[in-house]
């Protein structure tokens, strides 16, 4: 059986991936549309036989030691001919870890595959293999493309009884960036679990759908402060609020500057950080108000960012006056006094 890892996760490091000794992807952030396009096979089942797994004191083991037979339950791209495919995957792994494909007997995944000889390697070694649900979704049409069959299987995981295929369906759904109808999502924003609601206002802003935006600022604002660490999983809710301001950070609708702005009044500092990066690529005149209110924030890299913001929004330009950020973390209040001044005498108006 796979050991379950219970992971004490910074808060300093909440809005972005985990710590690793080795560089790796966000989790939960795959690229589905490039992972199928990169793929020649996509399929899901199930890991029949594998290999066991050992720790070598070679600190470089050599990759792709060990084949895995999978039964296939469905594929979505690329028929493999058969109802068995094999996979390669790393056996032998570095007494440090490292960025090394593990399968395991038992396992049920959605692969990414290309060939390799005679049998499939993964395209990525992070998201090549992703859980999903063993639920099977309503036969595609014959002329249904490969990312509208992998839609109709995920929503079909969204009636799985269990917990964490739903909430891998959710997430898949979102990491898509388009669907044929968002429906199903819509009918889970009433859902009372509150975790399930979560991953589907995550998925809705990946989607760039921000109908849910009034909402996941009013969920956000009624969240308690975060502590300094997480437990995971138990602490899974709060992770959310990080992975959720991470996703308002990369919003650019101007439609969206409202509530924007509003966040920036939120008493959390990171959900203030990551709204004020979308603010300043929004890049709107009407942000000048609250850009200068958070020259004052109490986080000093808030407000030096709140200062560039300000800078921008006048053309940007070389300023004498303008300090580097450890300056700035110096004497926040006379920087902020300065940058007033300057934008009251010179820059007020802008274009």
């Amino acid at each position: 059986m796979q050991a379950r890892l219970l992971l004490c996760v910074p808060m300093a490091v909440l809005a972005s991936s985990l710590a690793f000794a080795y560089p790796r992807a966000p989790v939960g952030t795959e690229d589905i549309p490039k992972l199928m396009a990169d793929s020649a096979l996509v399929c899901k089942g199930d890991v029949v036989e594998a290999p066991e797994v050992t720790v070598s004191s070679d600190p470089r083991p050599p990759h792709r030691t060990a084949t895995a037979v999978v039964h296939v339950d469905r594929c979505f791209k690329g028929p493999p001919g058969s109802q068995v495919v094999l996979v390669l995957f790393d056996n032998i792994l570095p007494p440090g870890g490292g960025p090394y494909v593990v399968l395991w007997k038992g396992d049920y995944r959605l692969f990414f595959l290309k060939p390799d000889g005679t049998k499939y390697a993964l395209v990525d070694d992070w998201f090549g293999q992703l859980s999903i649900s063993r639920q099977l979704g309503a036969a595609p049409p014959d002329d249904a493309d490969p990312m509208t069959r992998l839609e109709l299987d995920l929503k079909a995981g969204l009636s799985d009884r269990d917990h964490d295929r739903v909430l891998d369906s959710i997430r898949m759904l979102g990491n898509m960036r388009h669907l044929q109808s968002k429906a199903e999502l819509i009918s889970l924003l009433d859902s009372p679990d509150a975790l399930v609601q979560t991953y589907v206002f995550e998925a809705m802003l990946r989607l760039h759908d921000y109908s849910v935006l009034p909402a996941v600022e009013q969920w956000l604002a009624a969240q308690p402060q975060l502590p300094p660490y997480l437990i995971m999983p138990r602490d899974a809710l709060f992770e959310m609020q990080g992975r959720l301001a991470g996703q308002i950070s990369m919003i650019r609708d101007p439609a969206t500057l409202p509530i924007l702005l509003r966040l920036l009044r939120l008493p959390k500092t990171f959900v203030r950080q990551e709204a004020l990066q979308a603010v300043r690529a929004i890049n709107s005149p009407k942000s000048a108000p609250s850009l200068l209110e958070m020259l004052d924030d109490p986080s000093a890299d808030n407000a030096f960012a709140a200062m560039h913001g300000l800078i921008e929004l006048a053309g940007g330009g070389v300023i004498s006056w303008v300090p580097t950020l450890p300056e700035f973390r110096e004497n926040p209040s006379y920087y902020a006094a300065r940058c007033r001044e300057w934008w009251q005498t010179e820059r007020q108006q802008l274009p």
